[in-house]
């Protein structure tokens, strides 16, 4: 059976910094993270983990609390959360809440009973104080939870310039824009109001739907797309995420229009749908993997002590031209 000073040996380190490695104490650079796994995984090496977490009061377990696993933007976080907790020698709990309070409440009841070491939250249909209280380290993912906590996001005041550009190249005269429950404080509200001003000083019309809680599904999603374009003939653009924008390119087709001459389409996100939508969508990408390492790193600092607060916004959103702009 290997023991510490195998895997030390044949990862060139000291058993000092395989501990290190291990305990997640101190800096430890990706490079030596890896030689280490790497050594472990050759030699079948298993920690005592029981023994590690019983004296650190450790359990090398993440929480994390999405509204809807389904959604391609939190599956895709998901994913890569998972894959970057471990490498750092943590385990992944998916909480997913399906927007729903009562499962929130349970998943958080959970988290108090120190099930974990830390949590990653994406949503919050409780009372923020809920999260403000829990005697854990805390990340939120794209909302805002409480000033003591900090946020990860993208810049989302850049992606709504980005988005309201095509429109306004293209001459839109005006654009129906579906966006999220405005209950939930989330930073996407800032490219939710970026975008509508922008237009609105192009004199470009801008129509918002704001969904309901109820609405987050296929199905409300192609009747919310089919009435809105229906009961205004005048709308000549539709902005919203991948997914919503994908539901509205069918339907236009459907209906004999031609994508981009008779609407300009722009989603937002970048997720795996995009690239199979025809005609190809133009979309403004946010940077999925920095934002999951970026939140990963937040959070074991917090996990290591750090003290730390302030939001961290991700400015590599990017727009991707296809052929739904013109």
């Amino acid at each position: 059976m290997a023991t510490i000073k195998d895997v030390a040996a044949l990862s060139g380190v000291s058993v000092t910094t395989v501990s290190r490695v291990l305990n997640k104490r101190g800096y430890i650079s990706e490079d030596t993270y890896k030689k280490v796994y790497d050594a472990m995984a050759e030699l079948n090496y298993q920690p005592n983990q029981l023994a590690r977490s019983l004296s650190k009061q450790k359990t090398n377990f993440i929480g994390l609390l999405v509204p809807d696993v389904s959604h391609p933007f939190f599956a895709e976080m998901t994913h890569l959360l998972e894959i970057s907790l471990f490498n750092h020698g943590y385990k992944l709990i998916l909480c997913n809440t399906q927007r729903n309070d009562m499962r929130e409440q349970s998943y958080l009841d959970m988290l108090r009973q120190n099930k974990v070491d830390g949590a990653i939250v994406a949503t919050h249909y409780l009372q923020t104080s809920d999260y403000k209280d829990l005697s854990l380290p805390l990340v939120a993912m794209d909302v805002f939870l409480d000033e003591s906590i900090p946020s990860v996001h993208s810049n989302h005041i850049r992606g709504g310039k980005l988005a309201a550009r095509p429109f306004i190249d293209g001459n839109a005269r005006c654009v129906l824009q579906i966006r999220g429950d405005s209950d939930i404080k989330s930073p996407a509200w800032m490219r939710h109001s970026v975008f509508a001003d922008e237009l609105l000083e192009h004199n470009i019309k801008c129509i918002d739907y704001e969904l309901k809680a109820d609405e987050f599904d296929i199905s409300s999603y192609c009747k919310i797309i089919q009435k809105q374009l229906d009961s205004h003939p005048e709308i000549d653009g539709v902005f919203s995420t991948d997914i919503i924008v994908s539901y509205a390119i069918k339907y236009i087709l459907e209906k004999g229009k031609k994508i981009p001459d008779d609407y300009i389409i722009v989603g937002y996100d970048g997720v795996d749908i995009s690239n199979y939508v025809y005609p190809s969508l133009s979309y403004v990408r946010q940077p999925f993997e920095k934002l999951a390492d970026t939140i990963v790193d937040v959070l074991l600092r917090k996990i290591n002590g750090e003290n730390l607060t302030d939001d961290v916004v991700i400015n590599d959103v990017k727009f991707i031209k296809g052929n739904t702009t013109r």
